[in-house]
């Protein structure tokens, strides 16, 4: 498959994908650059030479913004949960990746960006890093549902539903990643991880994974994700005055209209 939105490549046993949509703060086009990403991990998961995966973004500015809401247009409600459930699908595969896969934040994570650093099983954060998901401000949910099993319950309340960033340094302190870095050591440190895990026995590494993921879901992960997907798709589908604004403001005054319509209130009161 040639990718459009990503780079694949390979340093020793650790095999890299990198969101290339750096003009667009690497935010993922709709069945495009999700679909890219769950071929490379899968075309990876098919390697016994390859022991690691980083996934990071092009540039410094961001990891990954979410999905570029410029490319989405009007859709039916059986359309609306068919792109939640391959939303889903898109965390689901870096979870279950049979090998460990390692977020090297570079910048924004933003919404299903925020969610695709947290499905990692380990995370590298520039000092630059910023995770958020704001989606509850425009009718939408956090796509994967994965942060009350990672930090306090306090914590999870207030980045939810108030849909304010938090930094580098709040992630450290809440266990959200591993280590806070320079900006200019951040891949050296992403392939220093990966290769200290590459030492490990295969197949020690993989069983471990396997059943950390099965700890997951028998703490209710899998039942919960599987819930909060629905409850997403009734909240995008839902016919609002507010959502319709929204919508207006993106229809016509694009993106920067949008953001500033939905996060502009909360500026205000910040």
């Amino acid at each position: 498959m040639k990718m459009t939105d990503i780079e694949v490549s390979e340093k020793g046993t650790t095999g890299w994908i990198t969101i290339r949509r750096e003009d667009r703060l690497n935010a993922l086009r709709m069945t495009v650059s999700d679909r890219e990403i769950v071929t490379a991990l899968r075309d990876f998961s098919d390697r016994s030479d390859i022991r690691a995966i980083v996934i990071t973004g092009a540039g410094e500015r961001a990891f990954c913004t979410g999905w570029d809401m410029e490319d989405i247009g009007e859709s039916n409600l059986t359309d609306l949960e068919n792109m939640v459930r391959r939303n889903s699908e898109l965390f689901d595969a870096v979870w279950r990746q049979r090998q460990p896969v390692i977020a090297a934040v570079n910048g924004h994570a933003v919404a299903t960006g925020a969610a695709l650093a947290m499905a990692c099983d380990l995370v590298i954060a520039s000092d630059t890093a910023r995770l958020a998901e704001p989606e509850i401000r425009h009718g939408a949910l956090s796509p994967f549902l994965i942060l009350p099993f990672l930090t306090h319950a306090r914590a999870v309340h207030e980045f939810y539903l108030t849909g304010d960033a938090i930094d580098a340094d709040e992630m450290l302190r809440l266990g959200l990643v591993n280590r806070v870095v320079p900006q200019a050591d951040l891949l050296a440190e992403a392939q220093a991880m990966a290769e200290r895990l590459a030492l490990v026995p295969r197949e020690a590494l993989e069983l471990k994974k396997r059943s950390l993921k099965a700890a997951y879901d028998a703490m209710g992960l899998r039942s919960a994700t599987e819930r909060h997907t629905l409850a997403d798709t009734i909240m995008i589908g839902a016919d609002l005055p507010w959502k319709r604004a929204l919508d207006t403001a993106m229809r016509e005054g694009g993106m920067r209209a949008f953001l500033d319509a939905r996060d502009g209130p909360f500026k205000r009161r910040s």
